[in-house]
């Protein structure tokens, strides 16, 4: 009986066991089941923010290359026209992604979909806080002023349609113009005016440009270039060269005339002289989204000071050896550019994992007047391959040859095109990754290759030291003036405490464009800051080649999540 007794009694208990193992099974089930599909669904809802990101403008699809990506639509005719339902639906779509981004439950992400997450999330709430200050924003200004090197540089002619559609869409310079016209004027009724350094720099650019002469415009130039390359009748190619002449003459170079006489008739009166963001309504907060956005941190404009100021005092300190003074123009600092990345390509195995190393070519270019008095700056390459990586040099100006091979590596290798190449081509950075916009990432890694130079041999430790120096002292400034309230010569006062000379020119760059030189200073201190960290937790067994592939393998990323990477890596190789 007793026997009988436990034998059901472990029959029963069997059951249970059997039915709550069944029961989990079930639930395991559901819950896998639930991860595959938030998973599946979080991959749609990112490929909905690159659409809506991209889809309105034309010239962005075709900068990033993804024309003929699913559910973008590209109109070969069309500019991008930034109206104000154009920002109105892009504040809406931010809003909304944030809305739905926070209905996800992170935790249960697989690493990859968290890293995604998280940098996402990152843009989204940086674009939000900039949005809601967005009346201080000037990027209408300069958007005009690249879009000629931009445009030439990244429409695709490949046949005889492409050719007649560049024209076309060309014809409507004049509507893109217009509906930034209408912005500016708009935010002058609210008393939003920039200051009278930034409109005397944009001013003077825009002056340039109208004064080119049609034949000598880079939007003629790449054009004659590329139509060489197709085959077309010779007499279609004449009449094509003529449209083109015609539409610079009568939309294109009349535009900029346009913006640069309202600017001179109106509001160069009305603007400020010498008074930080600080002094626009709003303008504290929309200084620290700009610091946010700039330099991929959280740190505040008196943070950033401090740190900026640190690092200055230690270029100053680093200051030593002899510069070259040999100088080098044209063709000939082409050669010395194309000469650096071979060398340091020779070099890259000692300093990256090989697995890592991309072999994406690289064009180095002079490029044409009225951009002569540009500083060398760098075009990624397409995500569809079907263009290359590009960096340009003006072709009248003399460059020493030092400062050739240290741009040489900032704009190409291991710099800006080693570090996009690298992020183009892991299959599982998703797109949305891709095209993220993350200035301090990106110019603090161009920047901190500057010093690997030095380590590697290829670059002299004072000539980096100086640009490092400009660069902090700039932030110092940047920072003091938009941020802390610095009076001008309080700015002269610290320059002349650094590089014993006052600069009222530097101090209008400042003042014109704020934000712009953090995220080269305070990038560059994030990952010297990281590597600091690594090599002293780890000793001996700091990797530097797993290093850098640790900086680089997931694509650009705020510095607080990255930092959360390199924590990761220090931690396994205990």
């Amino acid at each position: 009986m007793n026997f009988v007794r436990q034998m059901f009694k472990n029959t029963r208990l069997t059951i249970l066991l059997t039915a709550g193992l069944l029961v989990l099974l079930i639930a395991g089930g559901s819950f896998w089941w639930a991860d595959q599909q938030q998973s599946k669904n979080f991959g749609i809802m990112m490929e909905k923010i690159v659409i809506a990101s991209l889809n309105e403008d034309p010239e962005l699809q075709l900068y990033f290359g993804v024309e003929d990506v699913n559910g973008l639509e590209w109109d070969p005719t069309k500019l991008s026209v930034y109206s104000d339902d154009y920002y109105q639906q892009r504040n809406d779509d931010t809003e909304q992604f944030l809305e739905e981004l926070n209905t996800y439950n992170a935790a249960k992400m697989s690493s990859e979909d968290k890293l995604t997450y998280d940098i996402v999330k990152w843009q989204l709430i940086t674009s939000q806080q900039l949005n809601q200050n967005s009346d201080l924003d000037t990027g209408g200004y300069l958007s005009l002023i690249n879009f000629s090197p931009v445009f030439a540089n990244n429409y695709p002619i490949r046949n005889q349609r492409d050719a007649e559609n560049y024209i076309v869409a060309l014809n409507g310079f004049t509507d893109k113009v217009a509906h930034i016209i209408d912005r500016i004027q708009d935010k002058q009724e609210k008393g939003f005016i920039p200051t009278s350094e930034f409109l005397r720099e944009i001013r003077t650019s825009y002056g340039e440009l109208r004064n080119t002469k049609p034949e000598e415009s880079v939007l003629y130039t790449s054009y004659v270039e590329k139509l060489s390359e197709i085959k077309i009748q010779p007499s279609k190619e004449q009449e094509l060269k003529k449209e083109l002449l015609q539409t610079l003459s009568d939309h294109v170079l009349p535009s900029y005339g346009k913006v640069a006489d309202l600017i001179e008739s109106v509001f160069q009166n009305q603007a400020s002289l010498s008074q930080g963001l600080w002094s626009q309504p709003g303008g504290d907060e929309y200084y620290s989204a700009q610091l946010r956005f700039y330099t991929s941190t959280d740190f505040s404009p008196l943070e950033m000071n401090e740190i900026a100021k640190r690092r200055a005092e230690e270029s100053v300190k680093e200051q030593r050896g002899p510069v070259s003074w040999n100088t080098v123009k044209g063709d000939e600092l082409l050669q010395t550019v194309n000469d650096s990345i071979s060398e340091v390509k020779s070099k890259l195995s000692d300093w990256f994992e090989e697995a890592l190393i991309p072999g994406n070519p690289v064009d180095v270019q002079l490029y044409p007047a009225p951009l002569s008095t540009v500083g060398a700056f760098y075009m990624r390459p397409s995500l569809n391959g079907d263009r290359n990586g590009r960096f340009f040099f003006p072709p009248d100006s003399r460059f020493f040859e030092d400062s050739a091979k240290m741009f040489a590596m900032h704009e190409g290798v291991p710099g800006h095109h080693f570090q996009y190449s690298i992020q183009y081509n892991q299959p599982e950075i998703p797109i949305v990754r891709k095209i993220a916009s993350l200035p301090g990432f990106t110019e603090g890694w161009a920047t901190y290759v500057e010093t690997l130079g030095v380590e590697m041999g290829l670059l002299n430790q004072a000539t980096v030291q100086e640009h490092l120096l400009y660069f902090h002292v700039g932030t110092v400034i940047d920072t003091g003036i938009n941020g802390l309230r610095w009076t001008r010569e309080q700015a002269n006062e610290y320059l002349v405490s650094m590089t014993g000379k006052k600069s009222d020119a530097f101090i209008d760059s400042v003042i014109a464009f704020p934000g712009q030189t953090t995220s080269y200073s305070i990038g560059y201190d994030q990952f010297q800051s990281l590597r600091e960290k690594a090599e002293s937790e780890l000793g001996d067994r700091f990797d530097i080649k797993t290093f850098h592939s640790v900086l680089l393998r997931n694509g650009s990323m705020p510095f607080p999540i990255l930092e959360q990477q390199v924590n990761q890596y220090i931690k396994s190789a205990k």
